[in-house]
């Protein structure tokens, strides 16, 4: 019998999520007439009639992405348009317009969905998005979110533009959001005030409720995307699409006073969170022009190798760390 594609089948757990899109893009149609870009960055970009489109859709699943013991529906709400605006910010575009579907529990009542939305409506004043459209219908097995955002652009800043040389920047500190789900998940319940003057509570507020920051000068940036997986791990994706290699300087990375804190305190490695933690969700970029205001240098990219130096001039070799589903 002639084999297919069906035949070899392989556990998620060993080939994980990118694997797994490695092996389904075979089989996508992604480089039709008008598709500037398709699978491998943070959103679709087709070419319009002024602008070019951008299309991302995010999916949070209940017990996997978020956990209502700790998440009111507003802070859930307010987060979920937040990652997906910030991939469409990665592609150096503007959010526009949102589609929400929905899969709800039969015994949810009618006033958390509508302090989801509210959740929603709050994130989408900031950027001026409108939400126009979805589908619900029911949960047999706890709350389910899918969004598609639509933005638009007229310059696409991909992943695979980093050249040799090229400065690598961050626009915001790390770590803060996945030192946040730490402190959550030993609190084990809501945060309902967020006093300013509270190390923890700015962390847990930086998971709950991030805020996607625009980069206001694009000129000279060669390629960016949004950190959600962590450093190590989304660095990886602008190597590997740009085919080039990259040094990290560990004393360069920028942590928050309020990480080094709660790090300090509780005797935890604070680089370990900002490495590898995720969710931060500012932008990761590369650039042939110095940035003196609005981002961090961290590091340059290579023509090979992946490297990061620490503060004693050590150089070790970094693999692809950070979240990655089924593994």
């Amino acid at each position: 019998m002639k084999r297919t594609l069906f035949n070899k089948s392989i556990p998620l757990s060993d080939l994980g999520e990118l694997g797994l899109i490695k092996k389904l893009k075979k089989q996508c149609n992604d480089s039709a007439a008008g598709i500037i870009a398709g699978i491998g960055d943070d959103a679709a970009a087709i070419k319009g009639s002024r602008k070019n489109v951008l299309v991302t859709t995010d999916m949070m699943i209940e017990g996997v992405h978020f956990n209502l013991s700790y998440s009111t529906f507003f802070q859930l709400g307010y987060k979920f348009l937040a990652v997906n605006i910030s991939d469409i910010l990665a592609m150096g575009g503007k959010a526009g317009h949102f589609f929400i579907s929905i899969g709800i529990p039969g015994n949810y009542s009618s006033s958390t969905i509508e302090e989801l939305y509210a959740g929603i409506m709050k994130m989408a004043k900031k950027f001026k998005v409108n939400l126009i459209g979805g589908d619900t219908c029911a949960s047999g097995k706890g709350l389910i979110l899918s969004g598609t955002l639509i933005g638009y652009t007229d310059k696409i800043i991909r992943r695979s533009g980093a050249k040799p040389g090229d400065g690598i920047y961050v626009t915001d500190t790390l770590g803060d959001s996945s030192m946040g789900l730490r402190l959550l998940r030993s609190r084990k319940k809501k945060v309902l005030a967020f006093p300013q003057h509270n190390a923890k509570i700015k962390l847990m507020k930086k998971h709950l409720m991030p805020l996607p920051v625009p980069l206001k000068k694009k000129s000279g940036v060669s390629a960016m995307i949004d950190i959600s997986d962590g450093l190590l791990q989304d660095l990886s994706h602008i190597c590997d699409e740009s085919t080039v290699g990259a040094v990290i300087y560990q004393e360069a990375v920028p942590l928050s006073k309020e990480c080094l804190e709660v790090s300090e305190k509780a005797g935890l490695n604070p680089y370990r969170y900002a490495l590898k933690g995720g969710e931060d969700y500012c932008l990761l970029f590369t650039s042939s022009q110095e940035r003196k205001t609005g981002a961090y240098r961290i590091g340059e990219i290579t023509k090979k190798g992946r490297f990061i130096v620490d503060k004693t001039g050590k150089k070790r070799i970094f693999k692809r760390e950070g979240y990655e589903h089924f593994k």
